[in-house]
């Protein structure tokens, strides 16, 4: 009997640790590079889509290829739609690009989707970055994170740790984040300010193998949008050519294996590669003109996808 009392105090120490943790790292750790930055987006998404209720809608999930490299203005005069950018960053992970704003779309509305490439759990799932965006701006989102979802990220709760740890220092540079900055951010969720390109861009080496979870996940939005009456457009992200040229082979595996499991792309990815001066820092990061151009693109398929 005392080894079972003994084992039923461990059991509740280790349960009572574990809470501590979450609530002194994650639902209270702040982050100072977060607070002043585009990430509180997830927040301002959340309430213009709640304060839009059942109106129909255009609403764009996507990373930070969303954000940086979408024009939302254009697509508003196109279709005469709200349009609500929920894009931030990656890291998120697709579920939760989808999970935190899902309660909010109704019938009739239309779904951007376009995720950066890659197939592994992280794109999925998230990594740290998931942490600082949702403690510093949306804590109740805590709630939607699967009980799968919390097997992967735990790992990331140190990172996070030490992430607060090493911004804390360098507060006073996040005071001016430029583009990446909240003050960035227009009434529909993009950034908007002049970007410049940069020549030091770096490349990403893209995986071509495709998680089965991510496939199911995929398969899930699909069926949930079609379910309820919602016209999902499912395109590539945006990406700088030299990456593409560089990546090509993996992305037409993507693609396939997309392609294969019958939720397939509705545009080629090599539609959406743009000329390496199009882009700002990143593979996926345009110029203002850059995204004006993709924009043209999208309205283009947009028109075709929904009969217009």
């Amino acid at each position: 009997m005392k080894r079972f009392i003994v084992k039923i105090l461990i059991i509740v120490f280790i349960l009572l640790f574990f809470v501590t943790i979450i609530d002194i790292f994650l639902l209270h750790g702040k982050d100072v590079r977060s607070l002043p930055s585009h990430e509180k987006n997830v927040i301002l998404a959340y309430n213009r889509l709640k304060a839009l209720g059942d109106t129909n809608k255009i609403v764009i999930i996507a990373g930070s290829n969303g954000g940086f490299s979408i024009n939302s203005r254009m697509i508003n005069e196109t279709f005469h739609e709200k349009v609500v950018n929920t894009c931030t960053h990656a890291g998120i992970g697709v579920r939760m690009e989808f999970e935190m704003y899902k309660e909010f779309l109704h019938r009739g509305d239309v779904v951007i989707f376009c995720p950066e490439y890659g197939g592994s759990k992280s794109r999925l799932y998230g990594e740290s970055s998931l942490f600082r965006i949702l403690s510093s701006h949306m804590p109740f989102a805590y709630k939607k994170i699967s009980f799968n979802q919390w097997c992967y990220l735990y790992k990331y709760i140190g990172v996070h740790y030490n992430e607060l740890i090493e911004h804390q220092k360098w507060k006073d540079y996040y005071k001016d984040l430029g583009p990446y900055s909240s003050k960035s951010l227009n009434e529909f969720g993009d950034i908007e300010c002049e970007r410049i390109h940069k020549d030091s861009i770096e490349l990403y080496n893209i995986g071509g193998k495709m998680s089965k979870v991510v496939i199911d996940y995929y398969k899930y939005i699909h069926s949930f949008t079609k379910e309820n009456g919602i016209k999902l457009i499912f395109l590539p992200p945006t990406l700088i050519e030299s990456c593409y040229l560089k990546n090509k082979n993996q992305i037409d595996s993507l693609a396939d294996c997309l392609k294969r499991n019958g939720i397939p792309l509705q545009a080629l990815p090599s539609r959406y590669v743009f000329p390496d001066s199009m882009f700002f820092d990143t593979p996926y990061h345009m110029t203002q003109s850059g995204a004006n151009e993709r924009t043209k693109l999208i309205i283009e398929d947009m028109n075709a996808l929904l009969g217009h």
